[in-house]
């Protein structure tokens, strides 16, 4: 038999570790490796035999790392994990039995399970049938409502396909409580990390919140998009969770109103717990025949207005109906399968194709922003494509008023924190002692559309537009005036403008947009403090502000190579600028003011 190990071998980092035991060598003791079986950034899996117990056990060995605080949170989940599965006593949750530190690393033993996970199944096979995803939704439901019965109750927050075996014998077994918590009073957990911690695309909106509250519904939302993952094909965080039957039109309309309803964005709106939800699988079928017997109902009703409706219509009215609705379902259907496609370019030529047919709708461009934020860049080439397609249908697009701010709102945003432009495209207007040439380019590009949406006092959002546009006025500005000495008085609005910066990114859950202001705050306070200290900003102010924007980066766990290099960037800016500030009130003969 082979053994795929998946999620539940896998290393929690991408740093990679020599192999420190070879075949044979004794572990604790007791534990004779027999073979390696898994393999990861910092561990390596092997199947060993208990030589006082004579059973096979299969041992993750954590090493030794190079970075102190990476191997110490790897080995803080390994025990929060192994504090937590110790008290459990549930088939489908393989047990921790022992941890082991000695040669150097952390060996972690644990039952060993024969399978592979479903995300493996999934990759290999496709989507699945959906009898199949149903038994295997309801052994979740299972598992999930014992462990949300507990006392105190433990919300796993990490349910997807690659955290669920699938044995031989069709059961499932649930893997890695890496962040799984145990709830405890006034919010806070008992044993567990409380920060946003998840999988994109599978974890629920609440997790990813600044004070993340979650409870057994944010597991129902994890399982829908598993379901729904397993019966697409279609992963959730690059397409978004859509009606299944979108994708597939022979897949159970019972089984998609199940998904829909786990998965709303409001816990309020999803199952109250697993319990009920297993129960909703378990009759998805009977829901289908009462679905349709509506619908047979609802289309005689239909049918009977549809007819006198036809009797009435002149025939010139008759032809510009049906121009009108030939255009609307070519646009929904080229909108439809922008989102559905998993392949990038792709979906950009259906949402182009889109706005070929009608270039005044906003939707289309919004849904190429969301395309091309998803991978955390805007490279140049989208750039192109999407600056011309805005450009050329801009006198369209502003007919409404409403839906073109919002569009040039977020398309200010898009270039502000995403475009890469700004690598080669910063001209000499920008400082190089006082600006990042990159985020110069960015908050340049941006500073039209910010102002497009400023500009109309109607907009929900005039208030943030402006503190944008008025960022971006002063960089671009500031440097000649600079030149000039007539720079002074405007630091001070520019310091206010600051931290409704700060305020603003720390209410978002983006993790680029924290990180992108976090660099743009400790960037300013460190090369114009002693001009901030003249228009009359106090050094605590200052200090303060710089606390705020550390704290802002701080607040983000990266999930990508991208975003752990912006935030390392923002966190080495913080002492520059902290020195910065200090420096700032020390007078010429090195007194402190």
């Amino acid at each position: 038999m082979v053994v795929q190990c998946g999620a539940y071998y896998e290393a929690r980092s991408t740093r990679q570790g020599k192999r420190m035991v070879t075949e044979n060598t004794v572990v604790g003791k007791r534990y004779k490796i027999l073979t390696q079986i898994g393999k990861g950034g910092m561990s390596t899996v092997y199947l060993a035999l208990d030589t006082t117990l004579n059973k096979q056990w299969a041992i993750k060995e954590i090493k030794n790392s190079s970075d102190p605080v990476q191997r110490d949170l790897v080995i803080k989940s390994m025990q929060t994990e192994a504090s937590m599965i110790k008290s459990f006593d549930h088939p489908a949750i393989p047990r921790i039995v022992d941890l082991v530190q000695e040669k150097g690393s952390l060996f972690v033993v644990m039952d060993y399970v024969e399978g592979r996970t479903l995300s493996s199944l999934l990759k290999k096979e496709g989507p699945q049938p959906e009898d199949e995803v149903v038994d295997w939704g309801v052994q979740l439901c299972d598992v999930l409502e014992y462990l949300h019965q507990r006392k105190p109750a433990v919300i796993f927050r990490d349910m997807k396909p690659s955290n669920v075996m699938l044995t031989p014998e069709g059961m499932v077994k649930l893997i890695d409580f890496g962040i799984a918590i145990q709830q405890g009073g006034a919010d806070k957990p008992l044993v567990g990390d409380d920060r946003q911690l998840g999988t994109p695309g599978f974890g629920a909106p609440e997790q990813f919140e600044e004070h993340p509250k979650v409870d057994a519904r944010t597991d129902v939302y994890a399982l829908g998009a598993t379901l729904f993952y397993l019966l697409t094909g279609s992963h959730p965080r690059k397409t978004g969770i859509v009606p299944i039957r979108q994708i597939n039109p022979d897949l159970s309309e019972g089984l998609e109103r199940i998904i829909a309803r786990a998965t709303r964005k409001n816990p309020a709106e999803r199952y109250a717990d697993c319990a009920e939800m297993a129960y909703a699988l378990t009759h998805y079928r009977e829901e289908d025949v009462a679905h349709r017997k509506a619908l047979v109902g609802k289309w005689w009703t239909f049918l009977g207005t549809a007819i006198a409706a036809a009797v009435c219509l002149v025939a010139s009215g008759a032809l510009a109906l049906g121009a009108n609705s030939a255009q609307n379902n070519d646009f929904n259907y080229w909108i439809q399968q922008a989102k559905q496609t998993s392949d990038a370019q792709k979906s950009a030529d259906n949402y182009l194709k889109a706005i070929e047919v009608k270039p005044d709708s906003a939707e289309p461009y919004e849904g190429l922003i969301d395309l091309y934020t998803s991978d955390g860049t805007f490279s140049t080439a989208e750039e192109k494509v999407y600056n011309n397609a805005i450009v050329s249908n801009s006198a369209e697009l502003q007919k409404n008023k409403d839906d073109f701010a919002q569009l040039s709102f977020d398309t200010g945003k898009l270039y502000w924190y995403y475009y890469d432009g700004g690598q080669d495209s910063a001209d000499s207007a920008a400082d190089a002692e006082s600006q990042d040439p990159a985020r110069y380019a960015r908050m340049r590009a941006a500073s039209q559309w910010m102002h497009n949406a400023a500009d109309d006092s109607s907009f929900k959002d005039v208030k943030l537009a402006q503190m944008y546009a008025d960022i971006a006025d002063f960089n671009m500005q500031i440097v000649p005036l600079i030149n000039e000495g007539s720079d002074q008085g405007l630091y001070k609005p520019y310091f206010a403008k600051l931290q409704s910066l700060v305020e603003t990114a720390g209410q978002e859950n983006n993790d680029v947009m924290r990180l992108e202001s976090s660099g743009l705050v400790l960037d300013a306070l460190r090369v114009y403090p002693r001009k901030f200290r003249a228009d009359g900003i106090s050094q605590a102010e200052m200090e303060q502000l710089a606390e705020q924007a550390g704290q802002l980066s701080d607040s983000v766990t990266p999930t990508t190579t991208a975003l752990d290099t912006r935030k390392e960037q923002a966190t080495e800016a913080l002492k520059p600028a902290q020195e910065a500030i200090k420096n700032a009130f020390v007078d010429i003969k090195g007194e402190a003011k």
